[in-house]
Protein backbone atom coordinates (compact mmCIF):
# COMPACT_ATOMS: atom_id res chain seq x y z
CA UNK A 1 0.00 0.00 0.00
CA UNK A 2 1.13 3.90 -0.59
CA UNK A 3 2.68 5.15 2.72
CA UNK A 4 3.45 8.53 1.15
CA UNK A 5 2.43 10.50 -1.68
CA UNK A 6 5.51 13.02 -3.43
CA UNK A 7 4.33 15.69 -5.55
CA UNK A 8 6.86 18.07 -7.39
CA UNK A 9 4.74 21.04 -7.45
CA UNK A 10 7.62 22.91 -9.02
CA UNK A 11 10.77 21.62 -10.14
CA UNK A 12 12.24 25.27 -10.58
CA UNK A 13 14.87 26.07 -8.09
CA UNK A 14 16.25 29.15 -6.49
CA UNK A 15 19.46 27.48 -5.39
CA UNK A 16 22.31 25.45 -6.69
CA UNK A 17 23.23 23.36 -3.89
CA UNK A 18 26.83 21.64 -4.59
CA UNK A 19 25.18 18.36 -3.29
CA UNK A 20 22.31 19.04 -5.74
CA UNK A 21 22.54 16.95 -9.08
CA UNK A 22 23.05 19.78 -12.02
CA UNK A 23 20.75 17.82 -14.08
CA UNK A 24 18.02 17.90 -11.56
CA UNK A 25 15.08 19.65 -13.27
CA UNK A 26 15.90 20.13 -16.90
CA UNK A 27 13.99 17.57 -18.13
CA UNK A 28 10.81 19.48 -16.91
CA UNK A 29 11.81 22.59 -15.88
CA UNK A 30 7.62 23.87 -14.71
CA UNK A 31 4.89 23.47 -12.30
CA UNK A 32 2.57 20.85 -11.74
CA UNK A 33 -0.61 21.63 -13.17
CA UNK A 34 -3.13 23.17 -10.56
CA UNK A 35 -5.70 20.05 -11.74
CA UNK A 36 -3.20 17.37 -12.09
CA UNK A 37 -2.96 18.23 -7.75
CA UNK A 38 -6.49 18.68 -7.47
CA UNK A 39 -7.21 15.00 -8.98
CA UNK A 40 -3.91 13.19 -6.97
CA UNK A 41 -6.06 14.83 -3.89
CA UNK A 42 -9.49 13.77 -4.87
CA UNK A 43 -8.32 10.02 -5.71
CA UNK A 44 -6.63 9.62 -2.38
CA UNK A 45 -9.95 10.74 -0.69
CA UNK A 46 -12.23 8.23 -2.37
CA UNK A 47 -9.46 5.82 -2.66
CA UNK A 48 -11.62 3.10 -4.33
CA UNK A 49 -9.42 0.21 -4.41
CA UNK A 50 -8.27 0.81 -0.86
CA UNK A 51 -4.33 1.77 -1.84
CA UNK A 52 -4.41 4.85 0.53
CA UNK A 53 -5.74 2.72 3.99
CA UNK A 54 -1.74 3.43 5.13
CA UNK A 55 -1.32 6.96 3.80
CA UNK A 56 0.10 9.07 6.31
CA UNK A 57 1.84 12.42 4.16
CA UNK A 58 1.57 14.17 1.40
CA UNK A 59 5.17 15.92 0.49
CA UNK A 60 4.56 19.03 -1.63
CA UNK A 61 8.19 19.80 -2.32
CA UNK A 62 9.95 16.96 -3.97
CA UNK A 63 13.05 18.35 -6.24
CA UNK A 64 12.23 21.63 -6.19
CA UNK A 65 10.83 25.13 -4.78
CA UNK A 66 7.05 24.53 -4.27
CA UNK A 67 6.64 28.00 -3.66
CA UNK A 68 7.12 29.14 -6.97
CA UNK A 69 3.62 27.53 -7.53
CA UNK A 70 1.16 30.53 -8.35
CA UNK A 71 -1.39 28.47 -6.58
CA UNK A 72 0.83 27.13 -3.61
CA UNK A 73 -1.16 28.37 -0.83
CA UNK A 74 -4.47 27.46 -2.59
CA UNK A 75 -3.11 24.05 -3.49
CA UNK A 76 -2.71 23.63 0.43
CA UNK A 77 -5.59 24.59 1.70
CA UNK A 78 -7.33 22.33 -0.90
CA UNK A 79 -5.26 19.54 0.43
CA UNK A 80 -6.31 20.39 4.21
CA UNK A 81 -9.74 20.67 3.20
CA UNK A 82 -10.22 17.63 1.25
CA UNK A 83 -8.04 15.07 3.18
CA UNK A 84 -7.10 16.68 6.22
CA UNK A 85 -6.28 13.58 8.12
CA UNK A 86 -2.68 13.83 6.34
CA UNK A 87 0.46 14.97 7.32
CA UNK A 88 1.55 18.10 4.99
CA UNK A 89 5.04 18.05 4.25
CA UNK A 90 7.28 21.00 3.11
CA UNK A 91 11.14 21.31 2.08
CA UNK A 92 12.03 24.40 1.54
CA UNK A 93 15.48 26.96 1.33
CA UNK A 94 13.67 29.99 2.58
CA UNK A 95 14.76 32.11 -0.06
CA UNK A 96 11.37 32.98 -1.74
CA UNK A 97 9.56 32.70 1.75
CA UNK A 98 7.86 36.22 1.90
CA UNK A 99 6.32 37.16 5.44
CA UNK A 100 2.66 36.64 3.83
CA UNK A 101 3.74 32.72 2.76
CA UNK A 102 4.87 32.50 6.18
CA UNK A 103 2.10 34.09 8.09
CA UNK A 104 -0.68 32.21 5.81
CA UNK A 105 0.94 28.71 6.70
CA UNK A 106 1.01 29.26 10.52
CA UNK A 107 -1.94 30.69 11.04
CA UNK A 108 -4.07 28.65 8.80
CA UNK A 109 -2.43 25.67 9.75
CA UNK A 110 -1.39 24.54 6.26
CA UNK A 111 1.69 22.34 6.80
CA UNK A 112 2.80 20.07 9.95
CA UNK A 113 6.64 19.99 8.93
CA UNK A 114 8.61 22.29 7.41
CA UNK A 115 12.76 21.34 6.68
CA UNK A 116 15.20 23.87 6.01
CA UNK A 117 19.21 23.67 5.25
CA UNK A 118 21.43 26.36 6.24
CA UNK A 119 24.31 25.04 5.82
CA UNK A 120 26.82 28.13 6.91
CA UNK A 121 27.60 30.68 9.71
CA UNK A 122 27.91 33.46 7.60
CA UNK A 123 27.48 34.73 4.04
CA UNK A 124 30.65 33.20 2.30
CA UNK A 125 30.20 29.58 3.70
CA UNK A 126 26.33 29.47 3.11
CA UNK A 127 27.06 30.59 -0.60
CA UNK A 128 29.49 27.94 -1.21
CA UNK A 129 26.75 25.58 -0.80
CA UNK A 130 23.99 27.33 -2.04
CA UNK A 131 24.87 30.01 -4.06
CA UNK A 132 21.79 32.54 -2.33
CA UNK A 133 21.93 35.11 -0.15
CA UNK A 134 22.20 34.06 3.27
CA UNK A 135 21.20 37.51 4.08
CA UNK A 136 17.70 37.30 3.29
CA UNK A 137 17.32 33.45 3.77
CA UNK A 138 17.96 34.47 7.79
CA UNK A 139 15.56 37.26 7.97
CA UNK A 140 12.82 35.13 6.60
CA UNK A 141 13.67 31.97 9.06
CA UNK A 142 13.80 34.77 11.88
CA UNK A 143 9.77 35.45 10.68
CA UNK A 144 8.69 32.57 10.26
CA UNK A 145 9.93 31.14 13.77
CA UNK A 146 8.70 34.51 15.37
CA UNK A 147 5.49 33.93 14.07
CA UNK A 148 5.37 30.11 15.15
CA UNK A 149 5.96 31.67 18.20
CA UNK A 150 3.82 34.09 18.88
CA UNK A 151 1.26 31.89 16.95
CA UNK A 152 1.83 29.18 19.51
CA UNK A 153 2.32 27.08 16.39
CA UNK A 154 2.32 22.93 15.76
CA UNK A 155 4.27 22.90 13.16
CA UNK A 156 7.04 20.58 13.43
CA UNK A 157 10.71 22.94 12.53
CA UNK A 158 13.13 20.71 11.64
CA UNK A 159 16.73 22.43 10.47
CA UNK A 160 19.70 20.48 9.02
CA UNK A 161 23.38 21.73 8.09
CA UNK A 162 25.76 20.55 5.83
CA UNK A 163 28.82 22.95 5.43
CA UNK A 164 30.36 22.90 1.69
CA UNK A 165 33.81 22.34 2.94
CA UNK A 166 32.14 18.80 4.84
CA UNK A 167 30.39 17.71 2.07
CA UNK A 168 33.85 18.44 -0.60
CA UNK A 169 35.96 16.47 2.13
CA UNK A 170 33.35 13.72 2.45
CA UNK A 171 33.47 12.78 -1.25
CA UNK A 172 37.07 13.17 -1.14
CA UNK A 173 38.01 11.41 1.35
CA UNK A 174 35.05 8.71 -0.21
CA UNK A 175 36.54 8.85 -3.61
CA UNK A 176 39.37 10.82 -3.95
CA UNK A 177 38.28 13.14 -6.55
CA UNK A 178 36.54 16.75 -5.94
CA UNK A 179 32.53 16.49 -6.44
CA UNK A 180 30.74 17.36 -9.52
CA UNK A 181 30.43 21.55 -8.42
CA UNK A 182 33.52 21.71 -7.12
CA UNK A 183 36.38 22.08 -9.91
CA UNK A 184 40.08 21.27 -9.10
CA UNK A 185 42.15 24.51 -7.37
CA UNK A 186 38.77 25.73 -5.84
CA UNK A 187 38.63 27.64 -2.59
CA UNK A 188 35.64 27.18 -0.12
CA UNK A 189 34.96 29.44 2.37
CA UNK A 190 35.24 27.57 6.08
CA UNK A 191 32.67 26.16 7.74
CA UNK A 192 31.58 23.72 10.35
CA UNK A 193 27.85 22.35 12.22
CA UNK A 194 29.15 23.94 15.76
CA UNK A 195 29.90 27.43 13.85
CA UNK A 196 26.75 27.09 12.27
CA UNK A 197 24.78 25.48 15.03
CA UNK A 198 25.91 28.47 17.07
CA UNK A 199 24.92 30.84 15.03
CA UNK A 200 20.97 29.62 14.59
CA UNK A 201 21.05 29.30 18.59
CA UNK A 202 20.84 33.36 18.55
CA UNK A 203 17.49 32.88 17.25
CA UNK A 204 16.80 29.62 17.26
CA UNK A 205 14.38 28.42 20.68
CA UNK A 206 16.11 25.10 21.93
CA UNK A 207 13.10 23.43 21.22
CA UNK A 208 13.70 23.17 17.20
CA UNK A 209 15.77 20.52 15.81
CA UNK A 210 19.64 21.56 14.27
CA UNK A 211 20.52 18.59 12.98
CA UNK A 212 24.10 17.70 11.24
CA UNK A 213 23.21 16.29 8.13
CA UNK A 214 25.36 13.20 6.72
CA UNK A 215 27.22 13.76 3.18
CA UNK A 216 25.11 11.91 0.09
CA UNK A 217 26.48 10.82 -3.34
CA UNK A 218 23.04 11.91 -4.74
CA UNK A 219 25.20 14.27 -6.79
CA UNK A 220 28.23 12.39 -7.70
CA UNK A 221 26.88 9.83 -10.42
CA UNK A 222 29.84 11.30 -12.52
CA UNK A 223 31.97 9.81 -10.49
CA UNK A 224 29.52 6.55 -10.38
CA UNK A 225 29.98 5.94 -13.93
CA UNK A 226 33.56 5.74 -13.43
CA UNK A 227 34.19 3.39 -10.61
CA UNK A 228 35.43 5.69 -8.30
CA UNK A 229 32.78 5.51 -5.12
CA UNK A 230 33.63 2.85 -3.07
CA UNK A 231 34.93 -0.65 -3.96
CA UNK A 232 31.98 -2.74 -3.89
CA UNK A 233 30.91 -4.06 -6.92
CA UNK A 234 27.82 -3.34 -8.02
CA UNK A 235 26.23 -6.68 -7.95
CA UNK A 236 26.99 -6.77 -4.00
CA UNK A 237 25.45 -3.48 -3.78
CA UNK A 238 21.42 -3.20 -2.96
CA UNK A 239 18.90 0.04 -3.48
CA UNK A 240 19.03 1.79 -0.09
CA UNK A 241 15.75 3.27 -0.55
CA UNK A 242 13.87 0.06 -1.88
CA UNK A 243 11.19 0.18 0.80
CA UNK A 244 10.20 4.04 -0.76
CA UNK A 245 10.08 2.80 -3.82
CA UNK A 246 7.68 0.03 -3.09
CA UNK A 247 5.53 2.29 -0.69
CA UNK A 248 5.71 5.45 -2.09
CA UNK A 249 4.40 7.99 -5.20
CA UNK A 250 6.60 10.21 -6.74
CA UNK A 251 5.15 12.47 -9.41
CA UNK A 252 6.89 15.07 -11.72
CA UNK A 253 5.12 18.62 -13.03
CA UNK A 254 3.75 17.06 -15.91
CA UNK A 255 2.36 14.15 -14.33
CA UNK A 256 5.02 11.49 -14.67
CA UNK A 257 5.25 8.42 -11.60
CA UNK A 258 8.64 8.27 -11.09
CA UNK A 259 10.37 5.47 -8.51
CA UNK A 260 12.15 7.57 -6.06
CA UNK A 261 13.85 11.23 -4.81
CA UNK A 262 17.05 9.92 -6.17
CA UNK A 263 15.79 10.00 -9.88
CA UNK A 264 16.28 13.19 -10.04
CA UNK A 265 15.60 14.41 -13.41
CA UNK A 266 12.88 11.78 -13.85
CA UNK A 267 14.79 9.30 -16.40
CA UNK A 268 12.67 6.02 -15.37
CA UNK A 269 8.58 6.51 -16.15
CA UNK A 270 6.44 4.15 -14.42
CA UNK A 271 3.18 5.85 -15.54
CA UNK A 272 1.17 9.41 -16.39
CA UNK A 273 -0.89 10.71 -13.53
CA UNK A 274 -2.69 12.88 -16.19
CA UNK A 275 -3.39 9.67 -17.85
CA UNK A 276 -4.26 7.08 -15.80
CA UNK A 277 -5.12 6.52 -11.81
CA UNK A 278 -2.65 6.07 -9.35
CA UNK A 279 -4.40 2.56 -8.98
CA UNK A 280 -3.43 1.86 -12.09
CA UNK A 281 -0.25 2.27 -12.32
CA UNK A 282 0.51 1.19 -8.79
CA UNK A 283 -0.74 -2.24 -9.99
CA UNK A 284 0.85 -2.26 -13.23
CA UNK A 285 2.78 -4.43 -14.87
CA UNK A 286 5.77 -1.71 -15.71
CA UNK A 287 5.77 -0.84 -12.05
CA UNK A 288 5.76 -4.63 -10.87
CA UNK A 289 8.76 -5.57 -13.33
CA UNK A 290 10.54 -2.58 -12.14
CA UNK A 291 10.60 -3.68 -8.75
CA UNK A 292 11.51 -6.90 -9.34
CA UNK A 293 14.43 -6.14 -11.52
CA UNK A 294 15.45 -3.49 -8.56
CA UNK A 295 15.15 -6.52 -6.13
CA UNK A 296 17.36 -8.47 -7.80
CA UNK A 297 19.80 -6.43 -8.29
CA UNK A 298 19.57 -6.32 -12.46
CA UNK A 299 20.48 -2.53 -12.36
CA UNK A 300 22.12 -2.44 -15.63
CA UNK A 301 18.88 -3.86 -16.79
CA UNK A 302 17.05 -0.65 -15.48
CA UNK A 303 19.24 1.60 -17.20
CA UNK A 304 19.75 4.82 -15.24
CA UNK A 305 20.18 6.26 -13.18
CA UNK A 306 20.16 2.92 -11.36
CA UNK A 307 22.97 1.75 -12.95
CA UNK A 308 24.87 4.21 -11.06
CA UNK A 309 23.62 2.90 -7.71
CA UNK A 310 27.03 3.41 -5.80
CA UNK A 311 25.78 7.29 -5.87
CA UNK A 312 22.89 6.26 -3.78
CA UNK A 313 23.95 4.27 -1.00
CA UNK A 314 24.67 5.98 2.05
CA UNK A 315 28.17 7.22 2.75
CA UNK A 316 30.17 5.47 5.00
CA UNK A 317 33.66 7.37 6.37
CA UNK A 318 35.89 6.58 9.01
CA UNK A 319 34.87 9.25 11.03
CA UNK A 320 37.97 9.47 13.23
CA UNK A 321 39.80 10.46 10.08
CA UNK A 322 36.94 12.46 8.79
CA UNK A 323 36.81 14.86 12.29
CA UNK A 324 40.81 15.06 11.80
CA UNK A 325 40.72 16.73 8.82
CA UNK A 326 38.19 18.97 9.78
CA UNK A 327 39.71 20.07 12.52
CA UNK A 328 43.30 20.61 11.01
CA UNK A 329 41.48 23.48 8.69
CA UNK A 330 39.06 24.78 11.32
CA UNK A 331 41.68 27.51 11.36
CA UNK A 332 41.78 28.93 8.16
CA UNK A 333 38.80 31.33 6.22
CA UNK A 334 39.24 28.77 3.42
CA UNK A 335 39.80 25.66 1.83
CA UNK A 336 41.44 24.85 -1.91
CA UNK A 337 40.49 21.46 -2.81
Amino acid sequence: MIAQVNLALSNRCNAKCIWCPTSRGTKHNFDMETELVHKIVDEIKDDKDGIFKELKAIHISENGEAVYHKDFLDILRYIRKQIPHIQINFLSNFGLMSRKISEAMITENLIDTVGVNIDGHDEASYRAVKKISFKSVIKQLKTFIQLHTEHKSDIEIDIMVMPAVEYTTAVKLYSTKNPDQVEEGTKIAYSNFKLTENMLRQFVPQNIRINHSKPGLWSERSLAKQGLLGKTPKHQLTCPYFTRVKTQVYVAPNGDWYPCCLDDNNDIVLGNLKEQSMSDIFYSDIRKEFIQKLEQKRFDEIGYPCNTVEACQIISLNESLFNRVSQQQSFKKEIQF
